[in-house]
């Protein structure tokens, strides 16, 4: 049985800076393509990709009444329109989507544009795709990152953050490897045999209890090999920490626990090497890279190995058009500089009320009057109260450490404050800004890891819950999307996942690199034809169970159909009877009429249905899905009609198929009313 529902809404969505906000919800027309543009022709503007959602509420149904096994496969179609100026060969990616999302009333060329629904920026009229929480399910379960005990953590939201290379190799053109911030991932690439490694540093404890994690894909590089270098220049690999893998092969989340013999800074060494030479860039990408401490109570460390951590510059004060205020790390210090003017070096932390907390930091006030410290509570209000040794200002170095208990939870900003009135540059630094506790978290705080994190542009799963992901490759003669999504189905169906439909996109690195692979064009649910996206569930439905008959061996056969009414309703399931004879029997000394005499057809006869209007095959003949079965009475299958559309015209046709030849019989002509 080959069961077919349509569509519940679709959507283009467009990355173009003057489109990020447009719904095309109302189109015809569902395309995936790339923008140039039109100046130069040559520089990448942006991409598009598909939203489209079935409702699979009568499939649920029909799999809790036995009607649909569990087993059932499932297949998502999208026909094609056209193609323009398509690669021979390229692949389109299929992921279940993670967030609700609003059809809207758009179309592409409507002016002004329209902004209600789902687009690149917003998934409906008002929210916008998810930024700062995605989700992930690189294995059985969801890989949970933690807020607190973070001695490491890079998003890569702003920037490559505390990841460094060394040891690069150029290719044989003589470029560099190097890296680049993409959908808030961190990519790396290299060329011609090119390599190098990437280091993330952290410092580490002696005799401390860490967890490692991050999420890698090494997409077209063979491998990445991964190692840890102690503060003393041991590096360390596989078998010295339990979980940690050496070579990684595949997109996955790593996760290990890594006990600190050393006191000082460690080194997470990934390296990279393209062995291919073929002159295309390869590329990988790292997310969600953390380290972090698994027992112990600290919240979050920030030692300025690399970069300024979670510290961001705020409430600027410009005396003057030339002033220059910044902040930057450098020598594992936070430093803070200013010229005519001043700021707020602020850090943001939840906190729970109940808890008392520990802050501590070395403060260098170096060439200002004064380093001043703010403590602000969940209002946005001075603290000025209830904290231990605070001190409000420093004029000389000092080291800082204050307690508090909050009396709200929620976010609290610890802000240091510098200013300089003098036009020549004055600097000071903080270092070893540390936030730990007293007492019990009442729920340890985690969040969902994020592998694919967007500005917009929809948020995904990246593969079902058991791993498995889906895409197809087209070819010169490929047009129609035919992807098999069955393990993403069936997560929706357990109730493991929300249904909130497919995303049809590019490849990342398709997407990102400057081959234009053209526009491939589909038809979508608004379109006047009959091309509609379909989700087929798929499964075999047919016995076979002769009885007492016999079977129909004779080459030159008539077949037809001996229940076939004229009209069907749309919802209504019937099992509709095939019957084949001999179309020239042979005289018998028989008193029964040849034309009655009942045979089986070989269990290798197949159906198909043909919309007559269009001559569209809807349902092909499939060895699996669309056999002819058998009982005692004789052949037959099992149709349920709201699989096709109704008021339109539609036959069934027929195959029967022996050694060495297939034989196909046509005409039965029925239509399906409402």
């Amino acid at each position: 049985m080959i069961y077919r529902i349509y569509g519940q809404k679709d959507t283009t969505i467009y990355e173009l800076n003057t489109r990020k906000e447009q719904n095309t919800g109302l189109d015809e027309v569902l395309e995936v393509t790339k923008f140039f543009d039109e100046e130069s022709n040559s520089i990448h503007m942006g991409n598009s990709r598909i939203l489209s959602k079935f409702d699979l509420t009568e499939i649920s149904k029909s799999i809790s009444s036995n009607e649909i096994p569990s087993t059932a496969n499932y297949q998502l179609n999208l026909t094609s329109i056209g193609d323009d100026e398509v690669e021979t060969e390229y692949t389109l990616e299929v992921y279940p989507i993670s967030q609700s999302w609003s059809e809207g009333t758009g179309q592409y060329f409507d002016t002004p544009i329209s902004k209600v629904g789902s687009s690149w920026k917003y998934r409906d009229s008002k929210n916008q795709w998810g930024v700062s929480k995605t989700q992930i399910f690189n294995g059985n379960e969801v890989e949970v990152s933690p807020t607190t005990g973070v001695v490491l953590y890079e998003g890569f939201t702003n920037g490559s953050g505390s990841a460094f290379l060394t040891e690069s190799i150029n290719d044989f053109n003589g470029n560099s490897p190097f890296t680049l911030i993409e959908n808030n991932k961190l990519i790396i690439s290299a060329s011609n045999f090119a390599g190098t490694t990437l280091v993330f540093p952290a410092y580490l404890l002696n005799t401390v209890n860490y967890g490692v994690q991050f999420q890698i894909d090494p997409s077209s590089f063979d491998d990445v090999a991964f190692r840890i270098k102690t503060p003393s220049g041991l590096v360390k690999a596989e078998g010295d920490y339990e979980g940690m893998i050496s070579a990684i092969t595949a997109s996955s989340t790593q996760s290990f626990n890594l006990n600190a013999t050393e006191t000082g800074d460690h080194e997470l060494r990934f390296t990279f090497f393209d062995g291919s030479g073929d002159g295309t860039s390869t590329t990988g990408s790292f997310d969600e890279v953390y380290v972090y401490q698994k027992e112990g109570n600290l919240i979050n460390w920030e030692t300025f190995t690399q970069n300024e951590g979670k510290f961001k510059l705020r409430n600027r004060v410009n005396e003057e058009v030339g002033s220059k205020i910044k902040m930057f790390a450098s020598e594992s210090k936070l430093n803070l500089y200013a010229t005519n003017g001043g700021a707020d070096a602020q850090y943001s932390q939840t906190l729970q009320s109940g808890l008392n907390y520990q802050i501590s930091a070395s403060i260098f006030p170096g060439d200002f009057n004064s380093i001043d410290f703010t403590l602000y509570d969940t209002s946005g209000l001075p603290l000025r109260s209830g904290i231990s040794n605070l001190t409000s200002s420093y004029t000389s170095n000092g080291v800082q450490s204050i307690s508090f208990t909050p009396v709200l939870d929620g976010d609290y900003i610890f802000a240091y404050t510098y200013y300089n009135t003098a036009s020549d540059g004055g600097t000071g630094s903080l270092d070893d800004f540390k936030i730990t506790y007293s007492g019990s978290l009442s729920t340890r705080p985690i969040t969902e890891a994020g592998y694919i994190k967007n500005e917009g542009g929809a948020t995904w799963y990246t593969s079902s819950i058991d791993g498995t992901k889906y895409s197809q490759s087209f070819e010169k003669y490929t047009s129609d999307l035919n992807v098999n999504v069955t393990k993403y189905v069936k997560d929706i169906l357990s109730g493991s996942r929300p249904n909130d439909g497919f995303i049809i996109k590019r490849t990342s690195a398709d997407e990102s690199g400057s081959i234009r692979y053209g526009s491939s064009k589909f038809f979508s649910n608004d379109t006047h034809t009959i091309y509609v996206p379909t989700l087929e569930a798929k499964w075999d439905d047919s016995s076979f169970a002769t009885g007492s008959l016999t079977e129909l061996t004779a080459d030159d056969i008539t077949l037809y159909m001996k229940n076939l009414k004229t009209e069907y309703k749309e919802l209504s399931t019937s099992k509709l009877r095939v019957v084949g004879r001999e179309t020239y029997p042979q005289r018998s000394f028989t008193n029964t009429a040849p034309y009655n005499q009942i045979k089986y057809l070989p269990a290798t006869t197949y159906y198909q249905v043909r919309d007559v209007e269009t001559n569209l095959v809807l349902i092909p003949f499939d060895t699996t899905y669309t056999k002819v079965s058998c009982d005692s009475t004789g052949n037959f299958f099992d149709f349920r009609f709201n699989t096709l559309q109704p008021e339109r015209f539609y036959q069934f046709e027929f195959r029967v198929d022996r050694t060495g030849n297939k034989q196909y019989f046509d005409g039965f002509i029925f239509k399906v009313v409402r």
